[in-house]
C-alpha cells in the first residue's frame, strides 16, 4: 500500500500511514528555522465577514499547532486583483513563499506576475488557475468523479443535466466537457422562480402523463369488470400515469432555487424514491430539513463527522458560526505546517505535489495540476439527517 502522509492538527500529532499501520512521527530535532506563511484575506469591504471567518479557522489551526516558529503574515486583499496583487508584491519583499489566499478567484487575475510566492487559495475554480497558484476549493472535478463512481455502483444510467440560463453556465459546461458523466438530456431553466414549475412541467411531460391519466380512467368508468374497477381505485388515487425515461438528474444550483426545482420536480409527480436526484456544491445546509421535496436528494461533499466537529470548535471558541469552507483555510495551514516540519523545518512548493497525497480535516486530497484533488463522500438528506451512503 503507498505511504499517505497525513496532518491533523486537531490530535496534535503528525503521522504517516503504511501497511504495517500508524506509526507517530517522534522527530525531536533542535529547531531554529522559522515558517513563515502569508495570509491574504478580504478584511475590509462587503465580503470581509468571510475573511474574519478565514482568518479565526487559521487561528484555530495556530493554537492547535502551538509551535511559535510560526509567524503569520497578515495583509488585506479587499477581495479585488489589484490589492490582491500589491499585498502579494510586499510578501515577496517580505522573503514569504508560501499564502494562504486569496479566497475570490476573481483575486488571482495578476498573480502570475510574482514569481517566489505559492499560494494556496479557497478558489473552487480551476480553470486559467495561475501558475503559482493551487486551487484549494472543493472543484467541480472531484465532485463529478465520486458521482460517476456512485452512478456506476447503483447503476444508473439516463441521467438529466439541469442548470439555470445563465448562471453556472461555466460549471454545466465543464461537467459536459470532461466527459466523465453521460448525461441522457441537458437542460437549462428560466431563473425567474414563476417559470420554473412550467419549464419542469415540459422536462417531465407532466401533462401528457396527466392526460394518459384522464383517458384511462374514462375508459375503465365504462367497465363492469372487477379487474378494471380496482385499476380504477388504484388510478384515482394518481396524478399522472407511466413514468419518465430518466432515471437520474444532477442540479446544478443551490439555496432557494434548487428548493423550487425540486419543488417542481414533486409537482410534476416525479417521486425522489423513484428518480434520484443529485446537487452539487453543497454544504451540509440543514435548511433542507424543512421542505419535503429535499427528502432523498444527493450530494458529494467532505466528511461530515470532521465537518461538525471542527464547526463545533469554531463556535465554543468564538461563539459564532464559521463560514461553511473555513474548514478549508485550517487545513491549509495544517498542509503547511506538515510540508515544513516533515522536510527538517524547510518549506519547498515541490512537497505539496507529493504524489502519495495528503489527509485533512476534509478528507483525503491529492495536488495536481494547480489544483487539490478530494476524496469525497456522497450524502442524503433523509429523516432530517445527512446520511453517508457512498
Amino acid at each position: 500500500m503507498k505511504k499517505l502522509f497525513i496532518f491533523s492538527i486537531l490530535s496534535y500529532l503528525l503521522f504517516t500511514i503504511n501497511s504495517s499501520g500508524i506509526a507517530e512521527n517522534e522527530k525531536k530535532i533542535e529547531n531554529n528555522n522559522v515558517l513563515k506563511i502569508g495570509v491574504l484575506l478580504p478584511l475590509s469591504g462587503k465580503f470581509q465577514d468571510i475573511g474574519y471567518s478565514f482568518l479565526k479557522a487559521i487561528q484555530l489551526g495556530l493554537y492547535d499547532i502551538s509551535d511559535d516558529k510560526i509567524k503569520i503574515y497578515l495583509k488585506d486583499s479587499k477581495a479585488n486583483a489589484l490589492d490582491a496583487f500589491n499585498s502579494a508584491k510586499e510578501f515577496e519583499q517580505e522573503g514569504i513563499s508560501i499564502v494562504i489566499g486569496p479566497i475570490f478567484y476573481e483575486s488571482l487575475e495578476k498573480l502570475d506576475e510574482i514569481n517566489n510566492i505559492t499560494f494556496i487559495s479557497l478558489t473552487n475554480q480551476t480553470q486559467q488557475i495561475p501558475k503559482n497558484t493551487i486551487a484549494f476549493g472543493i472543484n467541480i472535478d472531484s465532485q463529478i468523479k465520486v458521482l460517476k463512481n456512485y452512478f456506476n455502483e447503483i447503476e444508473i444510467s439516463k441521467t438529466l443535466l439541469l442548470s439555470p440560463k445563465s448562471e453556472f453556465n461555466y460549471q454545466s459546461e465543464t461537467v459536459v466537457e470532461k466527459d466523465i458523466l453521460k448525461f441522457y438530456r441537458t437542460y437549462t431553466y428560466d431563473v425567474n422562480p414563476k417559470k420554473i414549475t412550467g419549464e419542469i412541467e415540459k422536462i417531465t411531460r407532466y401533462r401528457e402523463r396527466k392526460k394518459d391519466l384522464e383517458r384511462r380512467i374514462k375508459i375503465l368508468e365504462k367497465s363492469d369488470l372487477y379487474k378494471d374497477k380496482n385499476e380504477l381505485k388504484k388510478l384515482e388515487q394518481m396524478h399522472t400515469l407511466g413514468k419518465v425515461k430518466f432515471d437520474s438528474v444532477v442540479i446544478i444550483d443551490f439555496g432557494e432555487r434548487l428548493k423550487s426545482v425540486l419543488s417542481s420536480f414533486m409537482f410534476s409527480d416525479v417521486p425522489s424514491n423513484e428518480v434520484n436526484f443529485f446537487t452539487i456544491n453543497q454544504w451540509f445546509d440543514e435548511s433542507f430539513f424543512n421542505e419535503n421535496a429535499m427528502e432523498n436528494l444527493h450530494f458529494p461533499s467532505i466528511d461530515y463527522d470532521n465537518f461538525k466537529k471542527f464547526n463545533k470548535k469554531f463556535i465554543n471558541t468564538y461563539n459564532e458560526k464559521p463560514s461553511k469552507v473555513s474548514i478549508l483555510a485550517y487545513d491549509a495551514l495544517g498542509l503547511i505546517y506538515y510540508c515544513w516540519y516533515s522536510n527538517n523545518f524547510e518549506f519547498k512548493k515541490e512537497q505539496l505535489y507529493s504524489k502519495n497525497g495528503f489527509k485533512g480535516l476534509h478528507g483525503k486530497f491529492i495536488i495536481e495540476n494547480n489544483q487539490s484533488v478530494q476524496k469525497l463522500k456522497i450524502y442524503k438528506v433523509l429523516d432530517k439527517k445527512f446520511v453517508k451512503v457512498y
